[in-house]
């Protein structure tokens, strides 16, 4: 089974979409940036889902810590209510693999993460 590290500051969030994932995935979850590199040593997710904004750093700060430190293409998702483009287009120049808008639909979710994790089985298969 995949393993989704989920980050997500917000408790009622975290506990919603982690509903939604465990239907399909193994879920690991950390409510700040510094825990979910302490589960992704760890853990060593297949993909990690994170909001934009965490109590203690950006999305893409932890994006650019994780692949600093592991020295590895992670395949990342980032989550955020911000409908402005910008956002979305920061996001992917950023490195995440997809930009996911909340509220999010919990069909159109996992087949997004679907779409990145067999990117990144192919990836790993070259």
């Amino acid at each position: 089974m995949k393993k989704i590290l989920l980050v997500d500051g917000t408790e009622v969030s975290r506990n919603f979409t982690e509903i939604i994932l465990s239907t399909m995935y193994e879920t690991i979850c950390a409510s700040t940036g510094a825990e979910a590199i302490e589960l992704f040593r760890d853990e060593r997710p297949d993909v990690v889902l994170s909001k934009t904004l965490l109590s203690d750093m950006t999305g893409e700060q932890l994006l650019r810590e994780l692949q600093a430190q592991f020295g590895e293409v992670i395949p990342f998702v980032l989550t955020g209510i911000d409908n402005a483009s910008d956002t979305e287009r920061q996001a992917l120049q950023s490195g995440a693999w997809d930009f996911i808008r909340i509220p999010f639909a919990p069909e159109i979710l996992l087949c997004r993460l679907e779409k990145v994790l067999w990117f990144a089985d192919k990836l790993k298969a070259l």
